[in-house]
């Protein structure tokens, strides 16, 4: 059992990470698109790579963490002390190109963006998946629930700040270089990454029960013989090529093409934190109202019906509405999978009396972020379109015709997500399922069951 303090900084030691790789999901193609003149299609590629990294080196280190003995340090904390560092030295040198290459040198900054991208996805997973597989070894079913929510605190201000970041990034642009606030943000997040992992290595000693490794072919075999489970994972696919494409575009798409001033980027990111924080609530409520799929059809409808009004908006008033019913939207892509999750792998354990929850959530992340490495492919391809649509309110300045484009382009793969759904149950019947089930019934919430689930094994941090 850990001390209520052990479960305050292990969950909190989450701060760092997300902080950093919400910044990147937001930040990239402004910072190396809008704001260094890196072509689109570079750009993209750039992402993708990285995306196509995580996707594999998190079952990597997973595993290898699992095979690792260390009589000092144990299977987890190894991976740890050596990864921390060095992701956050990766995520420094993301935003300091010019430290080591020429302005001039388009494909120099083109191989130095995909190396320090898919270097610090190579630590953050790491780093992440080892310590998220330690959490079910030193902790008990009844304790997660008060982790999880401590992690959840820390990704919440995560958000916030990568935000804020991002906002000021745009707002202080200096053209090639760092503005000395944002040089200064940068190394006070490197120096909480690292100080976070501290209190967990240092103060948590015991390695916990072993959990046996089993055959991931034969428990992969199972989980994909479920055909809600594929369903979703192809839904969630769809929405991942969607979405990812909203987040990485949202900021480029006000700075470059409606020129939101400080002012209006400051106004625009609080916007952001309100909308997505109401809507978090909202979607909460039209869960237990009428269900899991109803709630998330509804979600991406309205963003389906929303995306494409980025071919008609020349106001910034309107930017900001769009952007708001956006954030809704995005509020509920971000709210249901690891609630979808759980309850893949909660009816699985009750339909065969085993658990593979890790299997449920850490297979995942392969396909989803394929899913979003194709994103990042289609939206450096529109980001190269030709340069003829007129800045609105600056004549003669022009941006290239993907900025009217990826509203609807992403638009169509929500949509598509939207009707693959119709075939997925997103609701069982828990209470059925148990009278019937091979093993003991599980008493646990939604959300007791969504956070400890969570946090069984690998998950997919964003985002």
């Amino acid at each position: 059992m850990l001390t209520r303090l052990q479960k305050i900084y292990f969950g909190m030691a989450r701060l760092g990470p997300s902080m950093m790789l919400d910044t990147l999901s937001l930040a990239t193609a402004l910072f190396y698109y809008s704001l260094n003149d890196l072509p689109g299609i570079y750009t993209g590629i750039s992402l993708a790579i990285s995306y196509l990294v995580i996707a594999f080196v998190q079952f990597l280190f997973g595993y290898l963490s699992d095979k690792t003995s260390s009589e000092r340090f144990g299977r987890r904390k190894p991976f740890v002390i050596i990864g921390a560092p060095l992701m956050a030295l990766s995520f420094l040198f993301i935003f300091t190109p010019h430290w080591f290459v020429s302005p001039t040198d388009t494909f120099g900054l083109f191989i130095y963006a995909t190396t320090t991208l898919s270097m610090f996805k190579v630590f953050y997973g790491m780093v992440t998946t080892p310590f998220q597989s330690w959490m079910p070894e030193i902790t008990e079913p009844e304790e997660r629930p008060a982790v999880s929510s401590w992690q959840n605190v820390a990704n919440f201000l995560a958000f916030v700040t990568s935000i804020l970041v991002t906002i000021l990034l745009a707002g202080l642009s200096v053209g090639w270089g760092l503005h000395p606030l944002i040089l200064d943000i940068i190394l006070v997040m490197i120096v909480l990454e690292v100080i976070g992992f501290i209190p967990p290595v240092v103060g948590i000693h015991k390695e916990g029960r072993f959990i046996p490794n089993p055959s991931i072919t034969k428990e992969l075999g199972i989980a994909l013989t479920n055909h809600d489970f594929v369903g979703w994972l192809v839904a969630q696919g769809l929405l991942s090529i969607g979405f990812a494409m909203v987040s990485s575009m949202a900021f480029p798409y006000v700075n470059d093409y409606l020129a939101f001033g400080l002012t209006d980027i400051i106004l625009f990111g609080v916007e952001l934190l309100v909308v997505v924080f109401s809507f978090f609530l909202v979607w909460m409520w039209g869960i237990r109202r009428f269900g899991k799929r109803r709630t998330l059809q509804a979600a991406m409808t309205l963003t389906v019906v929303v995306l494409p009004f980025t071919m008609f908006i020349t106001a910034k008033v309107l930017g900001f509405l769009l952007i708001a019913l956006l954030a809704a939207g995005v509020a509920g892509y971000f709210l249901f999978p690891y609630i979808v999750y759980a309850d893949f792998a909660h009816k699985d354990e009750l339909l065969t009396g085993e658990g593979r929850a890790g299997v449920y959530t850490g297979f995942p992340a392969i396909p989803l972020n394929i899913c979003q490495a194709l994103s990042a492919l289609l939206m450096g391809y529109i980001l190269d379109l030709p340069r003829i649509l007129e800045v609105p309110g600056h004549p003669g300045k022009f941006v290239t015709l993907g900025y009217h484009l990826w509203g609807p382009v992403s638009a169509i793969f929500i949509l598509l997500a939207v009707l693959v759904l119709f075939k997925v149950d997103l609701d069982p019947d828990f209470e059925r399922l148990a009278s019937e089930s091979k093993a003991e019934p599980i008493d646990a919430t939604l959300g007791e069951i969504a956070d400890s689930e969570e946090e069984e094994a690998t998950t997919l941090d964003n985002s």
